[in-house]
């Protein structure tokens, strides 16, 4: 799972995608009938007030999916992960993240079962900066960062691996379309793990019909090329599409 999470002025971390850039994240536009406003400037009562837009674009699930449901805490998320025992990316997406993502994260008892990642990689390099502590990976037998990090890039610059090297960084996460076997390697070279994350379903749609045509909307071929680069993780749209992929290939 990979959650988008933001800290309210009252100091509740929420999980909330909204509209806007990396830059400038949080817009209620798209996402809320009151389609005013950011949600960095509500606290967590008017966030419960907030309903859904549920003939908005923005959702990839139905109306009858969306209608009555409410923006969640980020600790009811992550109690569900934990009995569930899945595995949780929380991008940090809003100033401020950092201490008390990783506070609620040792509270909960999930350091093994969460990577903090960003876009803003200062928030990375605080998470690495509280916690430094080097364990012996159980399967490689190689020392890693028990807490692990994900520097988050759009257009990865030249030193990007540079980049995360800098603040610790255990992963780096890079755009789908720019995820090469040479990025990729680069990559592991340097000790780090990797991933390819892919654009939500507008944006995948916008760039199966106007930019990449010789592969579908997350389709099997898709899935095939980005395997094919040597990318450790993928975060998707249709993972029903991605497990049949993979079990269609173990076979």
């Amino acid at each position: 799972m990979e959650l988008d999470v933001f800290l309210l002025k009252c100091g509740t971390l929420i999980v909330f995608h909204g509209y806007g850039s990396d830059e400038n994240p949080g817009w209620l536009k798209g996402y809320c009938t009151q389609s005013e406003g950011n949600i960095l400037d509500l606290d967590y009562e008017q966030v419960q007030n907030l309903t859904f837009d549920k003939d908005g674009e923005e959702f990839a699930c139905g109306a009858d999916r969306i209608e009555g449901s409410k923006i969640p805490k980020l600790e009811e998320v992550l109690k569900l992960a934990k009995h569930m025992n899945f595995k949780v990316t929380i991008e940090m997406k809003g100033p401020g993240t950092a201490e008390p993502c990783l506070g609620l994260v040792e509270k909960l008892d999930m350091v093994d079962q969460v990577v903090f990642s960003s876009f803003e990689h200062t928030r990375i390099a605080r998470i690495r900066e509280l916690r430094p502590e080097i364990v012996v990976d159980r399967e490689t037998k190689r020392p890693t960062h028990r807490y692990k990090t994900g520097c988050l890039f759009v257009e990865p610059p030249p030193n990007f691996v540079s980049i995360a090297t800098c603040v610790g960084a255990s992963e780096v996460h890079l755009k789908y379309d720019l995820c090469t076997k040479d990025r990729i390697e680069m990559i592991h070279t340097a000790g780090m793990d990797s991933m390819a994350w892919f654009r939500g379903h507008i944006g995948m749609h916008e760039d199966a019909t106007e930019r990449y045509k010789d592969v579908g909307n997350e389709d099997e071929l898709m899935y095939k090329t980005m395997i094919a680069t040597g990318v450790r993780k993928l975060c998707v749209n249709r993972p029903d599409m991605l497990v049949s992929t993979l079990t269609y290939d173990s076979t």
